[in-house]
Protein backbone atom coordinates (compact mmCIF):
# COMPACT_ATOMS: atom_id res chain seq x y z
CA UNK A 1 0.00 0.00 0.00
CA UNK A 2 1.48 3.72 -0.80
CA UNK A 3 1.68 5.76 2.10
CA UNK A 4 -1.08 8.51 1.90
CA UNK A 5 0.72 12.15 1.30
CA UNK A 6 1.43 13.94 4.68
CA UNK A 7 3.27 16.50 3.86
CA UNK A 8 2.60 19.77 5.59
CA UNK A 9 4.24 23.20 4.52
CA UNK A 10 4.40 26.03 7.12
CA UNK A 11 2.90 28.87 5.48
CA UNK A 12 5.91 31.17 5.32
CA UNK A 13 7.93 28.72 3.47
CA UNK A 14 9.22 29.58 0.21
CA UNK A 15 11.31 26.08 -1.31
CA UNK A 16 14.00 25.66 -3.88
CA UNK A 17 13.58 23.51 -6.95
CA UNK A 18 16.07 20.39 -5.43
CA UNK A 19 15.33 17.95 -7.44
CA UNK A 20 18.08 16.76 -9.78
CA UNK A 21 18.28 13.57 -12.22
CA UNK A 22 17.50 10.21 -10.65
CA UNK A 23 20.47 8.87 -10.18
CA UNK A 24 22.92 11.35 -11.00
CA UNK A 25 25.45 13.48 -8.59
CA UNK A 26 24.53 17.55 -8.24
CA UNK A 27 27.95 19.49 -9.07
CA UNK A 28 29.71 20.20 -5.48
CA UNK A 29 29.14 24.06 -5.86
CA UNK A 30 29.80 25.46 -2.60
CA UNK A 31 26.90 26.57 -0.54
CA UNK A 32 24.90 22.99 -2.02
CA UNK A 33 24.25 19.95 0.35
CA UNK A 34 26.31 17.62 -0.94
CA UNK A 35 24.04 14.13 -1.07
CA UNK A 36 21.13 14.71 -3.60
CA UNK A 37 18.02 13.41 -1.77
CA UNK A 38 16.70 11.66 -4.98
CA UNK A 39 19.66 10.18 -5.87
CA UNK A 40 18.67 6.20 -6.38
CA UNK A 41 20.27 5.04 -3.37
CA UNK A 42 19.95 8.08 -0.88
CA UNK A 43 17.65 5.81 0.85
CA UNK A 44 19.82 2.72 1.62
CA UNK A 45 22.48 5.62 2.37
CA UNK A 46 19.98 7.21 5.04
CA UNK A 47 19.12 4.05 6.93
CA UNK A 48 23.32 2.64 7.06
CA UNK A 49 23.70 6.19 8.82
CA UNK A 50 21.22 5.53 10.96
CA UNK A 51 22.62 1.93 11.93
CA UNK A 52 25.99 3.59 13.23
CA UNK A 53 24.49 6.74 15.03
CA UNK A 54 20.58 6.34 16.04
CA UNK A 55 22.03 4.07 19.35
CA UNK A 56 23.96 6.88 20.25
CA UNK A 57 21.40 9.77 19.60
CA UNK A 58 18.66 7.33 21.35
CA UNK A 59 20.61 7.12 24.61
CA UNK A 60 20.82 10.78 24.52
CA UNK A 61 16.80 11.90 24.23
CA UNK A 62 16.17 9.69 27.14
CA UNK A 63 18.98 11.06 29.15
CA UNK A 64 17.49 14.63 28.04
CA UNK A 65 14.36 13.63 28.99
CA UNK A 66 11.92 13.53 26.65
CA UNK A 67 8.45 12.55 27.77
CA UNK A 68 4.99 12.52 26.88
CA UNK A 69 3.83 16.08 26.07
CA UNK A 70 6.96 17.47 25.10
CA UNK A 71 6.73 18.97 21.17
CA UNK A 72 9.81 17.46 19.36
CA UNK A 73 11.23 19.04 16.05
CA UNK A 74 13.86 16.70 13.96
CA UNK A 75 15.33 18.58 11.31
CA UNK A 76 16.78 16.90 7.92
CA UNK A 77 14.57 14.39 9.30
CA UNK A 78 16.18 12.10 6.40
CA UNK A 79 14.22 8.58 6.41
CA UNK A 80 12.86 9.05 10.02
CA UNK A 81 14.56 7.38 12.50
CA UNK A 82 15.20 10.07 15.12
CA UNK A 83 11.98 11.00 14.81
CA UNK A 84 10.16 7.70 15.23
CA UNK A 85 11.81 7.60 18.41
CA UNK A 86 11.26 11.25 19.52
CA UNK A 87 7.36 10.13 18.34
CA UNK A 88 7.71 6.88 21.20
CA UNK A 89 8.69 9.26 24.32
CA UNK A 90 6.32 11.85 23.67
CA UNK A 91 3.28 10.86 21.95
CA UNK A 92 1.06 8.98 25.03
CA UNK A 93 -0.41 6.38 22.95
CA UNK A 94 2.12 5.22 20.46
CA UNK A 95 0.98 4.79 16.67
CA UNK A 96 -2.04 6.94 17.38
CA UNK A 97 -2.07 10.42 15.58
CA UNK A 98 -2.66 13.65 17.97
CA UNK A 99 -6.05 14.48 16.32
CA UNK A 100 -7.47 11.26 17.48
CA UNK A 101 -6.51 12.08 21.22
CA UNK A 102 -8.58 14.66 21.58
CA UNK A 103 -10.44 14.23 24.91
CA UNK A 104 -8.15 12.23 25.91
CA UNK A 105 -6.66 12.32 29.81
CA UNK A 106 -2.55 12.53 29.67
CA UNK A 107 -0.44 15.12 28.03
CA UNK A 108 -0.92 15.22 23.88
CA UNK A 109 2.94 15.55 22.96
CA UNK A 110 3.89 16.39 19.50
CA UNK A 111 6.48 15.47 16.89
CA UNK A 112 7.54 17.20 13.57
CA UNK A 113 9.76 15.97 11.18
CA UNK A 114 11.38 18.73 8.82
CA UNK A 115 12.71 17.93 5.79
CA UNK A 116 13.58 18.77 1.98
CA UNK A 117 12.64 15.56 0.54
CA UNK A 118 9.61 14.30 2.38
CA UNK A 119 8.07 11.50 0.22
CA UNK A 120 10.31 8.96 2.19
CA UNK A 121 9.22 10.08 5.59
CA UNK A 122 5.06 9.77 4.64
CA UNK A 123 5.27 6.60 6.52
CA UNK A 124 5.71 8.34 9.84
CA UNK A 125 2.18 9.70 9.58
CA UNK A 126 1.11 6.50 10.88
CA UNK A 127 3.01 6.99 14.14
CA UNK A 128 1.18 10.10 14.90
CA UNK A 129 4.34 12.57 13.11
CA UNK A 130 4.06 15.81 11.35
CA UNK A 131 5.63 16.20 8.16
CA UNK A 132 7.24 19.37 6.84
CA UNK A 133 9.11 20.09 3.57
CA UNK A 134 11.23 22.93 5.31
CA UNK A 135 14.58 24.43 4.26
CA UNK A 136 16.61 25.59 7.19
CA UNK A 137 19.02 27.89 4.84
CA UNK A 138 15.54 30.18 4.39
CA UNK A 139 12.39 29.36 5.78
CA UNK A 140 11.30 30.76 9.40
CA UNK A 141 10.09 28.20 12.21
CA UNK A 142 7.00 28.59 14.48
CA UNK A 143 8.56 30.81 17.19
CA UNK A 144 8.65 29.11 20.90
CA UNK A 145 7.10 26.39 19.98
CA UNK A 146 9.66 23.62 21.05
CA UNK A 147 10.60 21.50 23.43
CA UNK A 148 13.37 19.33 21.48
CA UNK A 149 14.42 20.16 18.25
CA UNK A 150 17.49 17.91 17.20
CA UNK A 151 19.42 18.44 13.96
CA UNK A 152 22.07 15.64 13.07
CA UNK A 153 24.74 15.76 10.01
CA UNK A 154 22.55 19.36 9.06
CA UNK A 155 24.54 22.20 10.26
CA UNK A 156 28.19 21.47 8.88
CA UNK A 157 26.52 21.23 5.71
CA UNK A 158 25.14 25.03 5.52
CA UNK A 159 26.32 27.91 4.13
CA UNK A 160 25.73 29.82 6.95
CA UNK A 161 25.38 27.90 10.09
CA UNK A 162 25.26 30.94 12.53
CA UNK A 163 21.86 31.85 10.49
CA UNK A 164 20.71 28.68 10.80
CA UNK A 165 20.99 27.94 14.52
CA UNK A 166 19.40 31.51 15.47
CA UNK A 167 16.43 30.32 13.44
CA UNK A 168 16.46 27.02 15.94
CA UNK A 169 17.29 28.70 19.11
CA UNK A 170 13.98 31.12 18.60
CA UNK A 171 11.23 28.49 17.73
CA UNK A 172 12.34 26.82 21.20
CA UNK A 173 10.10 27.29 23.78
CA UNK A 174 11.48 28.64 27.06
CA UNK A 175 13.72 26.14 28.66
CA UNK A 176 13.58 23.92 26.02
CA UNK A 177 16.82 22.08 24.58
CA UNK A 178 18.44 22.35 21.45
CA UNK A 179 20.45 18.97 20.57
CA UNK A 180 22.87 19.11 17.55
CA UNK A 181 25.01 16.46 15.81
CA UNK A 182 27.79 17.07 13.94
CA UNK A 183 31.05 15.44 13.17
CA UNK A 184 34.77 15.58 13.29
CA UNK A 185 36.08 13.32 10.18
CA UNK A 186 39.60 13.22 11.70
CA UNK A 187 39.99 9.47 12.72
CA UNK A 188 37.98 8.27 10.19
CA UNK A 189 39.53 4.91 8.52
CA UNK A 190 42.23 4.89 11.44
CA UNK A 191 42.80 1.18 11.91
CA UNK A 192 45.57 -1.57 12.51
CA UNK A 193 45.92 -2.27 9.09
CA UNK A 194 47.64 0.95 8.71
CA UNK A 195 47.66 4.81 9.77
CA UNK A 196 46.88 5.51 6.46
CA UNK A 197 44.08 2.73 5.53
CA UNK A 198 42.20 3.90 3.13
CA UNK A 199 43.94 7.90 3.49
CA UNK A 200 43.94 8.47 -0.10
CA UNK A 201 40.14 8.02 -0.20
CA UNK A 202 39.31 10.22 3.02
CA UNK A 203 41.45 12.94 1.19
CA UNK A 204 39.83 12.49 -2.15
CA UNK A 205 36.12 12.01 -0.65
CA UNK A 206 36.29 14.99 2.12
CA UNK A 207 38.30 16.81 0.21
CA UNK A 208 35.42 17.65 -2.31
CA UNK A 209 33.16 17.98 0.03
CA UNK A 210 34.86 20.95 1.86
CA UNK A 211 34.71 22.57 -1.78
CA UNK A 212 30.86 21.80 -1.60
CA UNK A 213 30.40 23.59 1.79
CA UNK A 214 30.96 20.57 4.16
CA UNK A 215 33.30 21.69 7.52
CA UNK A 216 34.52 18.27 8.64
CA UNK A 217 35.04 19.58 12.04
CA UNK A 218 31.35 20.61 12.58
CA UNK A 219 30.82 19.62 15.66
CA UNK A 220 33.97 21.91 16.95
CA UNK A 221 31.86 25.15 15.57
CA UNK A 222 28.24 23.92 16.69
CA UNK A 223 29.65 23.98 20.41
CA UNK A 224 31.44 27.38 19.47
CA UNK A 225 27.95 28.93 18.27
CA UNK A 226 25.54 28.08 21.13
CA UNK A 227 28.61 29.24 23.72
CA UNK A 228 28.27 32.45 22.10
CA UNK A 229 24.46 32.06 22.02
CA UNK A 230 21.91 32.97 24.83
CA UNK A 231 21.54 29.33 26.03
CA UNK A 232 22.09 28.14 28.81
CA UNK A 233 24.04 24.52 30.44
CA UNK A 234 25.45 24.52 26.67
CA UNK A 235 28.12 21.02 26.57
CA UNK A 236 29.43 19.05 24.29
CA UNK A 237 30.71 15.41 24.13
CA UNK A 238 31.81 13.08 21.36
CA UNK A 239 31.32 9.39 20.24
CA UNK A 240 33.18 7.34 17.41
CA UNK A 241 31.71 3.64 16.38
CA UNK A 242 33.87 0.83 15.44
CA UNK A 243 33.20 -0.41 12.02
CA UNK A 244 33.34 -4.45 10.96
CA UNK A 245 33.63 -4.31 6.64
CA UNK A 246 30.94 -6.06 5.46
CA UNK A 247 28.59 -4.91 7.92
CA UNK A 248 25.18 -2.21 7.43
CA UNK A 249 27.31 -0.07 9.12
CA UNK A 250 30.26 -0.42 6.52
CA UNK A 251 27.71 0.08 3.61
CA UNK A 252 26.91 3.61 4.64
CA UNK A 253 30.87 4.28 3.50
CA UNK A 254 30.81 2.08 0.65
CA UNK A 255 27.55 3.89 -0.87
CA UNK A 256 29.21 7.27 0.57
CA UNK A 257 32.32 5.99 -2.18
CA UNK A 258 29.74 4.77 -4.51
CA UNK A 259 28.18 8.41 -5.09
CA UNK A 260 31.51 10.68 -4.53
CA UNK A 261 33.36 8.23 -7.39
CA UNK A 262 32.27 10.06 -10.18
CA UNK A 263 33.39 13.53 -8.93
CA UNK A 264 36.62 11.93 -7.53
CA UNK A 265 37.43 10.14 -10.83
CA UNK A 266 36.31 13.57 -13.04
CA UNK A 267 38.60 15.47 -10.69
CA UNK A 268 41.56 13.17 -11.66
CA UNK A 269 42.00 12.76 -7.50
CA UNK A 270 41.60 8.72 -8.08
CA UNK A 271 41.06 6.29 -10.92
CA UNK A 272 38.60 3.47 -10.57
CA UNK A 273 40.66 0.57 -10.23
CA UNK A 274 41.41 2.04 -6.72
CA UNK A 275 37.80 2.95 -5.81
CA UNK A 276 36.93 -0.49 -6.48
CA UNK A 277 39.93 -1.99 -4.59
CA UNK A 278 38.76 0.94 -1.64
CA UNK A 279 35.35 -1.10 -1.87
CA UNK A 280 36.59 -4.61 -1.81
CA UNK A 281 38.44 -3.82 1.44
CA UNK A 282 35.37 -1.96 3.36
CA UNK A 283 33.58 -5.15 2.50
CA UNK A 284 36.07 -7.47 4.24
CA UNK A 285 34.58 -8.35 7.26
CA UNK A 286 38.52 -8.63 8.62
CA UNK A 287 39.07 -5.13 8.52
CA UNK A 288 37.87 -2.75 11.29
CA UNK A 289 37.93 1.06 11.22
CA UNK A 290 36.78 3.96 13.29
CA UNK A 291 33.98 6.11 12.27
CA UNK A 292 34.08 9.91 12.67
CA UNK A 293 33.83 11.86 16.11
CA UNK A 294 30.02 12.57 16.34
CA UNK A 295 29.99 15.59 18.56
CA UNK A 296 26.54 16.08 20.52
CA UNK A 297 26.55 19.50 21.41
CA UNK A 298 23.16 20.85 24.01
CA UNK A 299 21.79 24.21 24.65
CA UNK A 300 18.91 25.13 26.81
CA UNK A 301 16.49 28.54 26.32
CA UNK A 302 16.44 30.51 29.80
CA UNK A 303 12.73 30.40 31.03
Amino acid sequence: MTPRDTTTVPPTSAFPDTAAALGAAPETTAGEYVFDPVWDQETERLRTNEAIWDPGTFERFERLGVAPGWSCLEVGAGYGSAALRLAELAQPAFGVAPERLAGRRGPVGRVVAADLETERLAWLADHGVEVWRHDLRADDLPEGAFDLIHARMVIQHLPDREAAVARLISALAPGGVLFLEDTDSLPLFRSVVSEDFLADIKASGYGLMRQAGHEPRGGHFDLAMLLDSDLTDVSAEGRVVMMQGGSDQARHYMLWLEYMRPKIVEAGLLGHDRIDQALAEMADPAHRWLSQVMISVTGRRPR
